[in-house]
């Protein structure tokens, strides 16, 4: 028997590809379940007799219920662990997107969408944990990046879908909605039986459970003493639950929380925004047949975070989140300045901007995931999750009302200059991890604390 190799650098098997295939489940319903409303809205509005009031609401429903899903659900992950919680969230998903079908009127619709939402919220910290606890470096980037891509994957899915439902007659809107029911059922069925993190039964305690995991699903060549001793030395377990969230700052890493938070912010609240009214963004800018171009758009999305997967590791994670900012942020300034009012062009800045944004989204999952230990993983996924939902609702919320009062063109100039702000942080703030193990990462984030203390 041959030396043993620590967790970060075991050569991929096919249990790892299982496991991030399996994780990639939730962004993609997460995907499904925020795109399909922004097909079904123009038809329900109607239906519902919307104002601009409610279908902000509406649009930022689910975006909401991230919020507190993160929240909550970010914490309990760290307390009560990644598997549990792995698959009742799907199990929300497949029920309420049942229930939309039958929503009668806006506040029932709103409240089934908030209660998505929790789910939401949740699958991130929980699918991105476990998924980050197995992987080796090697893969954990690409992998995490990859959710992402699956993500727009599902969101793009939801349009051809509306697409191809929208000839049913007046309730086409409920079936388009309900249509979430069939990935959220298939993904539920696939995450049965996932193992818990090794990694978290070993940092509380529970360190038999962690190595018949590891000698089960990783082989007899990984090295469960090196990890051991690594969770151990790594991360010294002070507090759990909600008193973690706490612990983040005490230990330094609440700079590395407002940067995850910022960036991530930055980055999604013009893109929900844009994304959940696109087709109305492109009616009051003269663009014909406007859910078909949605969908064109949307498209290039998968092509985006096709590029971001690749060029995580060879890039670099700063330099991919700095890049994509700068040309995402430049595409939204053209598109409020309007300054060549043909379909076709803005057409194309709409799909520059979706193609700039996707490429750096997978940092989303791939920074929280390496900046914070293992015990603190969930809650420090869910807490940035949550406040960066606080600004993509708001925008979502805001967009259709500041359209309606000021025009399209003062929409897209405060989504670039959201995107300006974003990039602003995240030059003074980004690290590079491509190259480190979770622990090192971890410390590298306490050690930026230390030497960069004042923002």
């Amino acid at each position: 028997m041959g030396p043993k190799i620590p967790l970060d650098d075991l050569p991929t098997s096919p249990f790892h590809r299982k496991v991030a295939f399996v994780a990639a489940g939730g962004p993609f319903c997460d995907g499904y379940l925020l795109g399909i409303i922004a097909v079904a809205l123009p038809a329900a509005s109607t239906e519902l007799a919307l104002g601009s009031l409610w279908k902000g609401l509406i649009g930022a429903s689910a975006l909401i219920g991230m919020f507190f899903g993160g929240l909550v659900f970010g914490p309990l992950t760290d307390r009560l662990g990644r598997s549990g919680m792995y698959t009742l969230n799907l199990l929300v998903f497949l029920v309420c997107s049942v229930l939309q079908f039958f929503a009668a009127d806006a506040w029932q619709l709103f409240a089934i969408r908030l209660v998505m939402g929790l789910a939401l919220g949740a699958d991130y910290p929980i699918a991105t944990a476990l998924a980050t606890e197995f992987l080796p470096r090697r893969m954990r980037g690409p992998a995490l990046a990859s959710l992402v891509l699956v993500l727009w994957v599902g969101y793009t899915m939801s349009f051809v879908v509306g697409y191809l439902l929208a000839d049913l007659g007046p309730g086409a809107w409920r079936w388009t909605l309900a249509s979430a029911a069939v990935p959220s059922l298939i993904f539920l069925l696939l995450r049965l039986g996932t193992p818990e993190s090794p990694r978290w039964l070993l940092s509380v305690g529970r360190v038999e459970e962690a190595r018949a995991i590891v000698a089960k699903h990783l082989g007899p060549d990984a090295d469960f003493e090196q990890l051991a001793a690594e969770t151990r030395s790594a991360a010294p377990r002070k507090g759990v639950g909600l008193a973690a969230v706490a612990e983040l700052f005490r230990r330094g890493y609440g700079p590395m929380l407002v940067f995850c938070a910022v960036f991530w912010a930055c980055q999604v609240a013009p893109s929900f925004a844009v994304k959940t009214f696109q087709p109305q963004l492109l009616t009051s800018l003269d663009v014909g047949n406007a859910l078909a171009a949605s969908v064109l758009i949307q498209s290039f999305a998968i092509v985006g975070t096709a590029i971001g997967l690749v060029v995580v590791n060879s890039l670099g994670r700063r330099t991919l989140l700095l890049g994509s900012t700068a040309i995402f942020t430049a595409a939204l300034l053209l598109l409020g300045l309007n300054p060549w009012p043909v379909s076709a062009i803005i057409v194309t800045l709409f799909i520059v901007f979706n193609v700039a944004e996707a490429a750096g989204s997978g940092l989303q999952f791939v920074y929280p995931n390496e900046l914070f230990p293992t015990e603190l993983r969930g809650t420090g996924m869910g807490i940035a999750t949550a406040l960066s939902r606080l600004g993509s609702a708001a925008g979502t919320f805001l967009l259709p009302v500041t359209v309606d009062r000021w025009g399209s063109s003062t929409a897209l100039f405060i989504a670039a200059g959201i995107g300006v702000a974003g990039l602003l942080v995240s030059w003074r703030m980004a690290p590079e991890t491509r190259h480190l193990g979770l622990a090192q990462a971890s410390g590298q984030a306490t050690r930026r604390t230390a030497e960069h203390r004042p923002l």
